[in-house]
């Protein structure tokens, strides 16, 4: 059995780390690129989203490799995320004889374990919960890792060297055994990027990053919008992180402390009272928090056709209007191009900054 998987911003190495100590032989698909892009489209329907195509492409590009299993998630609700593993099977089966291993998000931590027990059977229960806590330890250090790029990239005169400092550091972590490590690592990459971004000092503007989940996560398809605003004097908060999320969806949702629509509906109201799938209302629950705590603009992204940010595409509008605050949509598909999205991004930075000095 050759184990692959899709790519999704630093979590990849995070994975590869977890089931290479548990035994598992994986096959790293390539990074993403224009090949993966224009290889997962030619192999999906037209009407399929962008994560679709580019996890096809992740796919078809291990298959290339060698590998014969695939892991990848699914899940109830309205967004077709939940469907995607059955119809790639399906297409990649005409290729090559194929398994999947689904991991359902909507009971993570049981989906996880059992997902890795038929990975790895030789692996004891123990070994198995070990391994797991150590990846979201690692993925939540590289959480504030990225967190602190945005914050002091900001304000530094070098941002480029911060971020070339963030990108390299999820490799750091390949040797740690402990939490103690991680702690280290963490503390020591983050004291580098401190060093190079307190020059400045000054309060840059600052933009919320909503939207859906895997255009937020994976850099290449989002065209690289937190660094591009960084890069810009903007301080970035984006409101999903993969070590967080996993964290609260797997311990915290298993011992019955925390429920994501819960939350965030709450948050959304009076905008949106409804779930409408993915990550609709956390897109308008986060908005609106920002909105309320003098952030001075929003970017909303998303793929183009996707159905729940379309319907919170509605309220975020609304809340722009009501709130006076700058909201951006970035509609993304696989004929995206950089310079398009960083034109935008440039007219709304620019926006913003005028809005913040006449203030």
């Amino acid at each position: 059995m050759k184990v692959s998987y899709p790519h999704m911003g630093y979590l990849s190495l995070p994975v590869y780390h977890l089931l290479t100590n548990l035994g598992v032989e994986v096959v790293a698909a390539p990074p993403i690129s224009k090949k993966t892009v224009d290889l997962g489209s030619l192999h999906s329907p037209e009407g399929a989203c962008l994560p679709y195509k580019i996890t096809m492409g992740n796919f078809l590009e291990s298959i290339d490799q060698g590998a014969d299993t695939f892991v990848t998630v699914c899940g109830a609700g309205k967004c077709r995320l939940g469907f995607y593993h059955a119809i790639q099977q399906l297409q990649l089966s005409k290729l090559k004889p194929v398994e999947f291993c689904t991991i359902d998000v909507d009971h993570l931590f049981t989906g996880l374990y059992h997902c890795l027990q038929q990975l790895a059977p030789q692996a004891g229960r123990l070994a198995i919960l070990k391994q797991l806590a150590i990846t979201i330890k690692m993925l939540k250090a590289l959480d504030d890792i990225n967190s602190a790029k945005n914050f002091y990239g900001s304000r530094s005169d070098e941002p480029d060297r911060i971020i070339d400092i963030a990108a390299g550091s999820a490799g750091k972590f390949m040797d740690c055994r402990t939490f103690r490590d991680i702690k280290i690592k963490r503390e020591q990459v983050i004291e580098s990027i401190k060093l190079l971004g307190e020059a400045a000092g000054s309060q840059p503007p600052k933009v919320g990053l909503v939207g859906e989940f895997y255009l937020l996560l994976e850099p290449y398809v989002n065209h690289q919008v937190e660094n591009v605003l960084v890069k810009q004097g903007v301080e970035v908060n984006k409101f999903i992180n993969t070590g967080e999320w996993v964290y609260a969806n797997t311990l915290l949702s298993f011992l019955g402390l925390y429920s994501e629509e819960k939350a965030y509906r709450q948050q959304a109201k009076p905008y949106l009272n409804h779930h409408v799938g993915g990550e609709g209302l956390k897109s308008v629950g986060s908005a609106l928090w920002c909105a309320r705590h003098g952030y001075d603009g929003i970017i909303h992204i998303y793929p183009f056709g996707c159905m729940p940010e379309q319907v919170a595409q509605y309220a975020l509008k609304n809340i722009a209007q009501d709130l006076e605050v700058p909201l951006l949509s970035l509609s993304v598909d696989e004929h995206s191009s950089d310079v398009g999205v960083l034109t935008r991004l440039e007219a709304f930075v620019d926006c913003i900054k005028r809005k913040k000095k006449g203030k």
